[in-house]
């Protein structure tokens, strides 16, 4: 019993370093691509806002990725544009004054850099947790929102679950919290969270 006991012992810490070694066999560069939704953004409003919302259904990002990863490691640069807001619904009812804009967009775009740790769980499964910062910049065209529009200073801390499908090609959901530094001109900093699904290719 106790041969058979440490055998078993000696095959889960096999199956343990087996995994360690694949996670760092993958070193070296790799492009990856992502699409999200923005499930909730934190921003101001004109008092005219909870009337007319905007339609959430077309709250989307995407971005694209070069990075290099050393062992468990993973570093990269990023950019990526997303729509935060689409004001439309029952914009025709308002009618403020000359000049005023109620239909309109609020996007953004960020250069971001990061850096990663992969946890090598399993060689197929392996949880991650990043952070990172860079740019991001603000335009708005509903004179509904109340945001300090231009390029500003922004962080972001992400989580998620790398999965391997095929040799060199990861899938990857996880969620991301992006905050721009973007208070002034009456409005506050803008935050917005993130649920995305991201493909790595390494080569």
């Amino acid at each position: 019993m106790k041969f058979v006991k440490t055998n078993y012992l000696l095959a889960v810490a096999a199956m343990f370093l087996t995994a360690a070694g694949a996670a760092r066999a993958a070193e070296g560069p790799y492009v990856a691509s992502s699409v999200g939704a923005y499930m909730g953004t934190n921003y101001d409003q004109g008092l005219l806002w909870t009337l007319l919302k905007g339609d959430a259904d077309r709250k989307f990002n995407g971005s694209l990725a070069a990075g290099y990863r050393f062992d468990n490691i993973r570093v990269e640069v990023e950019g990526g544009f997303g729509r935060l807001a689409d004001v439309d619904r029952g914009t025709s009812v308002v009618t403020p004054g000359a000049g005023f804009q109620a239909k309109g967009d609020l996007t953004v775009w960020t250069a971001l850099a990061g850096a990663y740790y992969d946890v090598p769980v399993t060689e197929i499964y392996q949880p991650y947790l990043g952070v990172g910062g860079g740019l991001a910049g603000l335009d708005n065209s509903s004179d509904l929102l109340v945001i300090n529009e231009g390029t500003h200073g922004a962080a972001f801390a992400e989580a998620g679950l790398n999965m391997v499908i095929y040799d060199g090609l990861t899938v990857a959901p996880g969620y991301r919290y992006l905050w721009v530094n973007s208070k002034g001109g009456g409005a506050r900093n803008l935050s917005t969270h993130i649920v995305k699904l991201t493909a790595r290719a390494s080569f």
